[in-house]
């Protein structure tokens, strides 16, 4: 304690605070605004009189709310952060925080009147005595609030009662998650410890929170908050583990994320303090998540009367009601379910039919907690698993309106597991029966039996069996009727969509077709061929040149079937199904077909360009060069290979714009890192350094080519005396400043957003799946990554 005194004024104006809580009888704080320096924008300074007229500093006052520590006067504002002071949320509610630990905690909450400004206390974390009711000026309410939450505090030494939980759990990311595990552990069993530490630390033991040190040493195990549901989800490979470690995991990733819920249940405002909740809320809190959470199925069911974030995307609009709106919705929602067990799950629909199939997988019995009533683990895994099958049939039936039927089967362990339940849902019968016992509560209740359960859901049929210990044994899944989508594109004569045929240059779905292997006999021949043609040419001439025959005699075969085909359609070979789909926006006129040509027929054509490469045949490897972009005018590899003909040729003007053509239609990673990295080195020898820098910043740290990368991009700075290089916000401005493509180029995601509605829309899913990945890609609507691979793979299902 500071023993800095100072003398007041004879006739200073001073403003003294009431008593407050735990505050010492005859003990005086005042607000004194006589003293002198201040800086500007003052409301004074906080003080105690500790003899006549002379005073010990507290705190100053700044005008607005903020209040710093201090002992004797400033001259100016300090420039760090405020120690204390009144602020506004999001909503504009004004609240008080103090900084244990320089972490801001809101430790009251005000109401204020428009008329005077006065605050009034809404919600303290403690006692403030009198100036728990009535109104009063921001400056003497923010002084009171320093004093009880910040001086009184400190001097008891009791800081640390502002930690929360939403602390505590924060803290486990960054750590090892053993390390992190054993910290909250730890913390339960020191003296002292609170309530909350305590259950936390029972609760992760009882998980079999020490089984994890021993997976995550043997495997790649890390444990994220997602950003969609706040909750705790285990980054791991399942395929690697032990069941009995699956296990172990998914009782740990539970016994977090209902400490998840209890700090939300406890908690109405913000994140409770570790001191304030007892074990007994603690335990009832966290048990109640294990039913509570499906109560998202109340307002889920009406989700289509709201605008879906999906409905229009990049420039295409959805039919409402269709395949592209019901599933996005859905898979949004699923996404964004919070449930105290992470869950793996599969759907599938027919919109048109309005019939949903859903499988979702829960944790084996053992990894749920021991209720404390009548109810068993063997009771809560049913329980569970029943409300969540409630959860997902609301969102399903929030699809749209269209929707009356969806079946729920439930594997266990993993989404590979066993069945151990297959229920039913209709919409009428959950509509009239289930939401108003939704509504009220009743069905959320923790206590009810499973054979109440099962009769307050309505279902239309059930496939459940319990062996005599209670445990579920596996059972036949009720079938939802979904028809066979699984169509080879190769074979589906379907027409397209009237709106697709024109920017698709495609008729029917076969016509899109670019993966079918059935028009390419020799596939096998060339693949022999290219284990032997590195031997061959490194055995002299001779063997080189009999290496360049065989490829160009299957070049040969492959054109003079061309021929016999008597097609007017042009010959087209595609990368991906974006190259495909991407036709319409390099060819203007809209009546242009194309048909397919063998994979083959492009490869050993880019294989006998390298061969003549490698003999110095650069003529011959440029006109190869230029008929591989003939071929694949939307493909990055055929503009690639001309580039590097050109590159052998000593023409690198020619090399760099075929390399800035291929980056208007990259769209796989690799290709896009293998762009930049040769354009930078272009750029860097044609005498424009910083354009070759910025293109060296835009490849990806995980690509092929980011080591050798980084080692020009040292020797490119060195050489042009550059002392940094560009971030990427950086590098691309100055891209697009150059005429440099920013890959992948906007037009190519909005022609795969445009195609793959209208595809998903006409229930064309074995055209639209790579397109929907490619979408997810990027940040396309909220949680798009996930939404999508969602969709995606529901179209895989049907």
């Amino acid at each position: 304690m500071s023993d800095k005194l100072f003398k007041l004024p004879l006739f200073a104006k001073t403003t003294q605070l009431r008593e407050l809580p735990g505050q010492e009888r005859g003990r005086v704080f005042m607000i004194v605004e006589s003293i002198r320096p201040q800086p500007e924008k003052s409301m004074g300074y906080l003080v105690e009189p500790v003899a006549s007229r002379k005073v010990k500093i507290h705190a100053w006052l700044a005008l607005g709310g903020a209040v710093y520590e201090c002992d004797e006067p400033l001259s100016e504002r300090p420039s760090r952060d405020a120690d204390a002071g009144m602020s506004k949320d999001d909503e504009g509610d004004v609240f008080f925080y103090v900084r244990p630990e320089g972490r801001p905690v809101k430790v009251v909450r005000f109401t204020q009147r428009p008329q005077d400004y006065k605050l009034t206390v809404a919600t303290s974390m403690n006692d403030m005595g009198a100036y728990g009711k009535g109104a009063y000026d921001i400056d003497e309410m923010g002084a009171a609030c320093f004093v009880l939450y910040h001086v009184l505090s400190k001097e008891r030494g009791d800081a640390s009662s502002f930690l929360t939980v939403g602390d505590i759990l924060d803290g486990m990311i960054g750590s090892a998650y053993p390390d992190a595990l054993d910290e909250i552990v730890y913390r339960g069993r020191r003296e002292g410890a609170s309530d909350f530490e305590r259950f936390a630390s029972r609760t992760l033991m009882d998980a079999g929170a020490e089984g994890v040190r021993p997976i995550a040493a043997a495997h790649d195990i890390d444990l994220r908050r997602l950003g969609s549901t706040g909750l705790f989800w285990t980054g791991c490979d399942k395929r690697e583990l032990t069941p009995q470690q699956v296990d172990t995991l998914q009782a740990v990733e539970g016994a977090l994320n209902r400490l998840v819920f209890m700090e939300h249940y406890l908690g109405e405002e913000s994140s409770p303090m570790v001191g304030a909740i007892s074990e007994h809320e603690c335990e009832r809190a966290a048990l109640q998540s294990l039913s509570s959470f499906a109560e998202v199925a109340r307002t889920a069911i009406r989700a289509s009367d709201r605008k879906s974030d999906y409905s229009s995307l990049l420039g295409t609009d959805a039919a409402r009601g269709g395949e592209w709106d019901v599933r996005t919705r859905f898979a949004a929602a699923a996404e964004g379910l919070r449930a105290p067990f992470g869950f793996d799950y599969l759907f599938g629909c027919d919109a048109s039919a309005g019939v949903f199939s859903i499988d979702v997988a829960v944790p084996v019995a053992s990894a749920f907690p021991a209720s404390g009533t009548a109810l068993t683990c063997d009771d809560m895994q049913v329980a569970y698993l029943l409300r969540l099958s409630m959860a997902l049939a609301a969102i399903a039936f929030g699809s749209s309106v269209g929707v009356i039927r969806a079946v729920v089967t439930t594997h266990e362990r993993d989404i590979d597991g066993a069945v151990v339940c297959s229920a039913e849902f209709s919409r009428q019968l959950f509509t009239m029966e289930t939401v108003p016992a939704i509504q009220t509560g009743a069905i959320l209740e923790a206590s009810l039996s499973v054979e109440e359960l099962i009769k307050m859901l309505s279902l239309r049929a059930i496939n459940m069996e319990r062996d005599v210990d209670g445990s579920l044994v596996p059972v036949e899944r009720i079938d939802a009727g979904l028809p066979n989508r699984d169509i080879k594109m190769a074979n589906d004569r379907r027409s397209l969509p009237a709106h697709l045929v024109g920017p698709l240059r495609a008729k029917t779905v076969a016509e899109l077709d670019i993966f079918d292997v059935g028009d390419d006999p020799l596939r096998d021949r060339y693949r022999e061929l290219c284990d032997r043609v590195h031997e061959q040419a490194a055995q002299g001439d001779a063997a080189a040149a009999s290496a360049t025959a065989e490829v160009s005699d299957i070049i040969a075969a492959y054109d003079a079937a061309d021929v016999l085909q008597e097609s007017d359609a042009r010959p087209l070979y595609c990368s991906n199904m974006i190259a495909r789909i991407a036709v319409g926006l390099f060819d203007e006129d809209p009546s242009t077909t194309y048909r397919k040509i063998p994979d083959t027929a492009f490869d050993a054509r880019s294989l006998l360009c390298r061969l003549y490469r490698d003999q110095g045949n650069n003529e011959d490897a440029i006109r190869l060069g230029e008929e591989l972009v003939r071929l694949a005018p939307t493909s990055f590899a055929s503009y690639h290979t001309l580039a590097l003909s050109y590159r052998e040729a000593g023409r690198d003007s020619d090399a760099a714009r075929a390399i800035l053509d291929s980056m208007r239609v990259a769209v796989d990673p690799n290709d896009i890192a293998c762009g930049y990295y040769r354009l930078g080195f272009l750029f860097w020898q044609g005498g424009d350094p910083s354009l070759g820098l910025a293109c060296y910043a835009m490849v990806a740290r995980d690509s092929f080519f980011y080591g050798e990368t980084q080692a020009e991009m040292r020797e490119l700075m060195q050489e042009a005396h550059l002392g940094r290089p560009p971030a990427r916000d950086e590098a691309v401005a100055l891209l697009r400043a150059e005429g440099v493509p920013v890959a992948p180029v906007s037009q190519l995601r909005d022609q795969a957003a445009m195609a793959a509605i209208g595809l998903v829309d006409a229930g064309i899913f074995n055209a639209a799946t790579a397109l929907v990945h490619f979408l997810s890609t990027f940040d396309v609507a909220p949680n798009s990554f996930d939404v999508l691979a969602s969709v995606r793979r529901s179209l895989m299902q049907g």
